[in-house]
Order: C-alpha cells, then sequence, then structure tokens
C-alpha cells in the first residue's frame, strides 16, 4: 500500500502538521516525530492529528517506541509502529495489551497497587476504533508475517519483562539530583535560545568606478575656504630636532709655515692729500697673495724724500709721489710661497698704490692636511634634509581623518655648526660633523572637505537611489606656491559609487527571519550585490535574532 513519510522538525507548530496532512495525496500517512517529541507531548495536539485525520478520511500512523507517545496516540485513536517496516498495532490492542499487564501486575506481591488502566477503553472513541479496525492499516503489507512470528516468539518474554513499581522513597536522593540536573538544563535551554542568539550579516556588492583629476586651490586662511569649490584649508604639521650628521671632510690645505718679507709701497696723491694702507691690505704676485702686517699713511709733508720736494719737476701732472716699506706674510704655508725679489708684476688691492720686491720671501714649509671646506658643509646639510628617521617621527602625526601632501615635505636648517670649523684640519682617520637645529614640515587637508568636495563634484553623475560608497585613495601633486600667498595642485583619486543600501535597511529586512529567508530577501534588494553570508553565534541558531543589538550588518564594496 502506497504511503506519505512526514518527518516532524523540532521547530515545526501544529498548523505546519495539520497542513502538510491535508495536502498529502495517500490514504495512509506516517508521522515521524523528533527524538525529543517537542510538540508531540501534548495530549491536545495528539487530538487535532487525530481529528484531521477523520476529517480527510484518512489513516495516519504514528511511528515511535516512546511509551508516552504511544498512550497518548492510542487514546486519540491513531494507530502507532515501531517502524516503517513494521505492522500498526490498533487502538483496541493497545487497550488490551495494557488490561492484561494490569492483571499480571495484580498476580504478584507489590509495594503498591498496580495501575488500573481497564477504564482505558472508554476513553477511545468508538468511531475512530472502528475506523481503525475498518482500515487494518499496513506500512508494508510484505513485512506482516514475519511481524507476526516475531510477535509469536516473543510473547513469553515479554510477559517476564514487567516490573514492580518502585518504592520512590528509596530514590530520593536520584530524584533530588535528577531534578538540579533538569533546572540547569532549564537554564541552558532559556540562555541558548534567548541570549544566546547572535548574528552578522555581510553583504558584498559591486560598484562603479569614476576618476577625479582635478587642479585644486590650497588656502591658509580659513576665510578663503571652500570645499565644494576644490579650496581646501592646508594645515601644517611640524617635528623639530636638533640634529647632527658625520662627514667625511674632502678640503685640502697647506698648514705649514708661512713665507715672509717686505715689499716697496710707491703711493701717488695731491700735496694736499694723501694715501692710507691699513694692515691685511693684499699684495699679489703670480697669484700668490701677502698681506702687510701693519697699517702705513702716505701724505705731502714738505720733508725728506718727497718727490714733491722740487715741483717744478715732479708737479706736472699735479701729483706727489712717496714710497715706503711695508712688511708682508704670505695668506698661505707653503714654500711655493719662497719668491724671489721682482721691481714689477706686483698689484695691490688699493688704488693709486704701486709696488715692487727689494728682498726675497722666506721662511715657507710645506704640511699639507685635510680640512672643512664649504662644499663639504653644503652637503652635510643634505644629509640633515634627508633624515629618515625624522622623516617617520613626522609622518607618525598624520591620522586618517587627513590627507598629505607628498609634495610639500620640506626641511629647513638654522644654525648649523661644523666642527672642526671651516677650514680647519681634521684629523687622520676621524669625521667632521655638523649639528644643526632642523624643522621637518608637511601639509595636509582634512578628509572631510576632500568628501564634500567629492561628493560636490560627483552631484550630477549620481542617479538618485545612487551613493559614493568610497573615495578611494586621494592624493596631491604638482604643489605649487603661487604669488598670493596661496597654493595650487592636481586632486586625484578614485571612487565607487552604486545604489544606496544601507545597514539599517538591511537591518529591519533580516529581524526575526529564517538564515535562508534572509539571504532571498537581501539579494533581492538590487542585482548589484553579489554575495550574502551570514554567520551565526552556535549551531542551533537558525533564525536572526529580533533584537537589533544581537545583529551586525557589514556591507563590502567590491574593489
Amino acid at each position: 500500500m502506497n504511503k506519505d513519510v512526514i518527518y516532524i522538525e523540532p521547530e515545526d507548530d501544529i498548523t505546519d502538521i495539520i497542513s502538510r496532512i491535508k495536502s498529502s495525496k495517500q490514504k495512509v500517512v506516517a508521522l515521524i516525530p523528533p527524538k525529543k517529541l517537542g510538540i508531540m507531548r501534548s495530549a491536545v495536539n495528539i487530538k487535532l492529528i487525530a481529528k484531521t485525520a477523520k476529517a480527510g478520511d484518512k489513516a495516519v500512523v504514528v511511528v515511535t517506541t516512546d511509551p508516552s507517545l504511544v498512550k497518548l496516540s492510542a487514546f486519540s485513536g491513531l494507530p502507532v509502529a515501531k517502524t516503517l517496516n513494521s505492522r500498526p498495532m490498533l487502538p483496541s490492542e493497545f487497550t488490551k495489551r495494557k488490561k492484561q499487564e494490569t492483571e499480571e501486575l495484580a498476580e504478584k506481591d507489590l509495594d503498591m497497587p498496580a495501575e488500573d488502566d481497564s477504564n482505558a477503553e472508554e476513553i477511545i472513541d468508538e468511531k475512530s476504533k472502528k475506523k481503525a479496525e475498518k482500515d487494518d492499516v499496513e506500512l508494508d503489507s510484505d513485512d506482516v508475517e514475519e511481524d507476526k512470528n516475531k510477535k509469536k516468539k516473543k510473547s513469553k518474554k515479554d510477559n517476564k519483562l514487567t516490573e514492580k513499581i518502585p518504592n520512590f522513597d528509596k530514590y530520593r536522593k536520584w530524584i533530588l539530583i535528577g531534578g538540579g540536573v533538569g533546572i540547569v538544563l532549564i537554564a541552558f535551554l532559556i540562555w541558548a535560545f534567548g541570549f544566546a542568539p547572535y548574528a552578522k550579516i555581510t553583504v558584498n556588492m559591486k560598484t562603479v568606478s569614476s576618476n577625479i583629476s582635478e587642479n585644486v586651490t590650497l588656502v591658509t586662511d580659513q576665510k578663503n575656504v571652500d570645499n565644494k569649490a576644490g579650496k581646501f584649508l592646508l594645515e601644517q604639521l611640524k617635528y623639530e630636532d636638533e640634529s647632527s650628521v658625520e662627514f667625511e671632510a674632502t678640503g685640502k690645505a697647506n698648514k705649514g709655515e708661512k713665507a715672509k718679507g717686505s715689499v716697496f709701497v710707491i703711493a701717488k696723491f695731491t700735496t694736499a692729500g694723501s694715501v692710507n694702507v691699513p694692515a691685511g691690505t693684499t699684495f699679489t704676485y703670480s697669484g700668490k697673495k701677502y698681506t702687510s702686517n701693519t697699517a702705513t699713511s702716505f701724505k705731502w709733508d714738505g720733508l725728506g724724500d718727497s718727490s714733491c720736494e722740487n715741483a717744478s719737476t715732479f708737479l706736472k701732472d699735479g701729483y706727489c709721489k712717496k714710497s715706503g716699506k711695508i712688511d708682508v706674510t704670505a695668506s698661505e704655508g707653503g714654500t711655493s710661497y719662497n719668491i724671489s725679489s721682482a721691481s714689477s708684476g706686483w698689484t695691490s688691492s688699493i688704488s693709486g698704490v704701486s709696488v715692487y720686491s727689494s728682498t726675497d720671501m722666506t721662511g715657507g714649509t710645506d704640511k699639507n692636511v685635510t680640512v672643512v671646506s664649504e662644499a663639504d658643509i653644503n652637503d652635510a646639510k643634505s644629509q640633515l634634509a634627508n633624515n629618515s628617521e625624522a622623516k617617520e617621527k613626522l609622518y607618525a602625526q598624520i591620522g586618517d581623518s587627513v590627507v598629505k601632501i607628498e609634495s610639500s615635505y620640506n626641511v629647513e636648517t638654522k644654525d648649523p655648526v661644523s666642527s672642526p670649523k671651516k677650514g680647519e684640519e681634521v684629523e687622520d682617520g676621524k669625521k667632521a660633523k655638523l649639528t644643526a637645529k632642523t624643522t621637518y614640515t608637511i601639509y595636509v587637508v582634512d578628509r572631510t572637505a576632500i568628501d564634500e568636495y567629492v561628493n560636490a563634484f560627483e552631484a550630477d553623475k549620481l542617479g538618485e537611489h545612487d551613493r559614493i560608497y568610497s573615495t578611494g585613495n586621494p592624493f596631491f601633486e604638482r604643489f605649487l606656491e603661487g604669488t598670493d600667498g596661496t597654493y595650487t595642485a592636481k586632486f586625484k583619486t578614485t571612487i565607487k559609487y552604486g545604489p544606496e543600501i544601507s545597514e539599517s535597511s538591511i537591518l529591519e529586512t533580516a529581524k526575526g527571519k529564517k538564515v535562508g529567508e534572509v539571504k532571498a530577501l537581501v539579494k533581492d534588494i538590487s542585482s548589484n550585490i553579489n554575495d550574502v553570508t551570514i554567520e551565526v553565534s552556535f549551531p542551533w541558531v537558525r533564525s536572526v535574532p529580533n533584537d537589533s543589538n544581537k545583529v551586525e550588518v557589514k556591507i563590502e564594496v567590491e574593489e
């Protein structure tokens, strides 16, 4: 005989079961309850199932070995089978078996009187009993004979399985323990289904990309800011440090003894005039420089060897001439400054004075050493500007709320001090050192201002129900200072926009619904949604909690 098999899930309610019985096209319907009976523990629910079977003229068989469910089914007029392949036991057979067991128990010496089910038969509806006997339902006709043979073989064994009704005083301790375990179990179930459920909904959606490359203005005065028009306020971040750097000196100098000697100076002046030759005046011969050791003054005094003594001979050009001897020292050490006397070839740093030497320059010696040069100091300053550690400390001040302008990075060095100083000797095997107060600066722009600009720039391109999900990684290039105290730069970024889907709307859609249903509902919101994943806190959680605090919604924008 054909039959329908209905498996009852723990979360099913009585209306689901009745609906499935009614929709069955077979005359015989087998109900298989879960291990934990759930709704099948209720006598009212069993009677509703029996009533539905009677109304639909169907034979509903409960497949179970649970004693309490067997009893409830029999009293409600429903046949019971141990398995899908065994013959159903009709309600009348159950009543007779109970009556027989009661009589057998009464014959034995028991501590307590046996249960009397003699009136149980009256509970069974006579119409249900006649209908069950009339249908004589079989779940599988091929196994009927086998079931009968087994029944005969076990008839004697069944009579021996009856037990005495226990004396509950002997089991008081175990009853108390069982009660405690039951309370813990109930508390666990309340926690597991009331407080523990949690769900995380992740929505992955695709978006459309759009590139922005526009010239913008950067200002330092708040009153000139207009974010929507692309006029951003510059903020400067600063890091100051007294830093130092060691460097190799490359200058060369001869630190030997300086040559010395004397020169004759001839001054030309008017009778009323004079010529002053201060100390340190430079006299040069063939590129070699010598400086005067003392100051000398030349003027007409009407005495001595002055060429103005005989005016008729020497004043034809209107000038007087007067000479004097001046001691000089070479500007550098070295034997190359030991030169012979020369009456010509000398020059003076003072106009109106001619020079010549009548004696040799002597005493110069050679001692070539390494010294700090101007170029060495400039190179050391460059090293301070490229101090990566200081740059990292400056960049550490830059948070996620701003965007740095890389090309605005600047290093300013103040009061550099070289040790040894410029021109001084550096000992062999040692390095010179430059110390300076160094200021590292960079300009940044607030990201909120950038977002405001991007929204205004893209407003005409977005649809009515679109929104910008990401402004990408904006950056500035070609940073230049203008003549009016403002700056200009090229602003670039790639934005992503798509349909406007909010976390709150997804939350309202999902609350209280089963996981599979939520996935389908969210995907139906937009064709731009690629995937929906729902993570629950425990395996027994099959629905999204109704409490908003226990549901997390995350929208992932596809890169």
